[in-house]
């Protein structure tokens, strides 16, 4: 096992191309950084990138001394330095490849899930061919992607005080404690080695490329979003929480872009479901052609547009209909 950077090593500290990654190259065929941008957005896929070295002569090395965690960097910085990192000019000395996650995947499984299942498929999107089972990957964070790990191999390397601290994360290690045998990918199509970095987009150069790749290319993905569902601004907050962006849900409900899971989407959809009951108590019965309805509904009921309603539909239709026919008494 190569040596993990912590928080003491001094040489991994910073910008530009620490020691310890000249180490790595000194030992290994090739390094590869992994890092996501959007976890935390409302909107939008999560976009993990991949980023390795091939050469390490002069021009790759100072075009490495200069990025950073993509956090760290203004806009206008972020994409000069996305295209330098992606110029033709560097081809077959530099390589990278980027992977999404969809809104849809995000919640059918969960945003971590989502984000190291779209970085393994951005490793295995580099051309490494044989050259991937002797690459040394390291990733963003203190997990590792599972796919990209041999059996038996633990997803997260925070220890067992750190897990019995965290319940949420010890229960999906539950689900992830070693690598399925149905994990994707024979053995053969697997890093020799997987490493998480603690706050590596600030401290990996090969990790801050990856963050500014996958952060530029999100951006973009959002503006192109903006303009087929522009009422919700997404070219301005890029699905952050802002409270713009939650008054545009509240105004206009939302698109398929949209996180149902993540929680102000969800209190939302909630909230707009109970009004829309207080509303259909409050008013007076109608009938099917008023309220838009086909002549002969289907089973749950004449109110069927209800079933959306999160807490117990067929309670609350029942109790609609028991207080319309009081009335009509």
């Amino acid at each position: 096992m190569g040596s993990t950077p912590n928080e003491s090593d001094s040489d991994a500290k910073g910008a530009g191309l620490g020691a310890w990654e000249r180490r790595l190259w000194q030992t290994t065929d090739v390094v590869i950084g992994v890092d996501e941008a959007g976890r935390g957005p409302l909107a939008g896929p999560v976009v993990a990138a991949a980023f390795a070295a091939l050469s390490q002569d002069d021009e790759v090395l100072d075009l490495l001394s200069r990025v950073n965690d993509s956090k760290q960097l203004a806009e206008q910085q972020r994409e000069q330095l996305f295209q330098e990192l992606t110029d033709p000019k560097f081809k077959k000395r530099v390589i990278w490849a980027i992977a999404e996650s969809s809104a849809a995947e995000i919640d059918a499984t969960n945003i971590l899930q989502a984000s190291l299942s779209a970085m393994a498929r951005a490793v295995r999107l580099l051309e490494l061919g044989e050259r991937l089972p002797e690459s040394h990957v390291l990733v963003d964070g203190c997990n590792r992607p599972p796919e990209l790990l041999h059996q038996g191999e633990k997803w997260t390397r925070l220890s067992q005080r750190d897990l019995e601290a965290r319940k949420n994360q010890q229960k999906l290690s539950q689900f992830f404690a070693s690598v399925p045998s149905q994990s994707k990918g024979s053995e053969h199509e697997k890093p020799k080695e997987v490493e998480a970095v603690i706050q590596g987009d600030g401290r990996v150069p090969s990790i801050s490329a990856a963050s500014i790749i996958a952060k530029v290319h999100r951006d973009r993905l959002m503006e192109a979003m903006d303009r087929e569902h522009p009422a919700f601004g997404f070219k301005l907050h890029k699905g952050y929480g802002t409270e713009a962006h939650l008054q545009a849900i509240r105004t206009h409900g939302i698109c398929h872009e949209h996180r149902k899971t993540f929680g102000p989407v969800r209190l939302l959809l909630e909230q707009k479901n109970v009004d829309i009951c207080k509303a259909l108590a409050a008013t007076p019965k109608r009938s099917n052609t008023e309220m838009g309805l086909a002549k002969s509904p289907p089973k749950e009921g004449l109110y069927f547009w209800c079933k959306f309603c999160t807490r117990h539909p067929q309670a609350r239709l029942a109790r609609v209909a028991k207080k319309r026919k009081a009335k009509k008494r």
